[in-house]
């Protein structure tokens, strides 16, 4: 009888790690489904990037901004329009650069011709800070807060490493300007002779 109760008990166990190793190898396998190269990975990013390089047409992207408003590239269609990138550490006056005075005088100067954006990237830990920032520089043009922190990722995945960024698209999408840098007088001639052209 004992013999038995014995035998018993050891099936029983042959039969739970037999179970467990089943459950192990399907866990297993769908995880390595899931793994993707790094090929994949490259190919993915570039898939979902929005390409603002020059002759570029970017593909229409929408998010929220920081005034809660959704902005949608779609409505700038047909017009010119410019977009600008920067990162949040230019919201801090430094000795040699003001971006924010830039930005609201280059706004003030044709912002009721040529309708403007702003996406601000870089790193954020700290998003009431930003927003207080972002509120102090009374930008009177859409700011969208692209900063990656470490509970959220960037929101337009674009392929702009350069900042200050300043583009201008035109009515057919197309990127007709793409430069870097502050206190650039080109993009303000440049917006200047194309509401002259344009007769904006």
């Amino acid at each position: 009888m004992k013999i038995s109760i014995v035998k018993m008990s050891t099936m029983k166990k042959i039969h739970l790690a037999v179970l467990c190793l089943i459950t192990l190898t399907i866990v297993a396998c769908s995880q390595a489904k899931k793994e993707k190269t790094l090929e994949e990975e490259i190919a993915e990013y570039k898939a979902n990037q929005i390409d603002f390089s020059q002759n570029a047409k970017p593909k229409d992207f929408s998010a929220k901004a920081t005034d809660g408003s959704t902005f949608n590239s779609k409505d700038f269609k047909g017009k010119y329009w410019a977009i600008f990138f920067y990162d949040r550490s230019y919201l801090i006056k430094s000795d040699s650069y003001d971006l924010v005075a830039e930005l609201n005088n280059t706004h003030k100067l044709f912002g009721d011709k040529i309708p403007m954006v702003a996406l601000i990237n870089g790193f954020c830990d700290n998003d009431l800070e930003l927003k207080r920032q972002i509120d102090s520089a009374q930008f009177a043009f859409t700011q969208i807060d692209n900063t990656k922190g470490p509970n959220k990722e960037s929101k337009v995945k674009d392929n702009v490493f350069c900042t200050p960024a300043k583009i201008i698209i035109n009515p057919a999408g197309k990127v007709v300007y793409n430069g870097c840098g502050g206190n650039t007088e080109k993009f303000n001639l440049m917006l200047t002779d194309l509401i002259k052209a344009e007769k904006l």
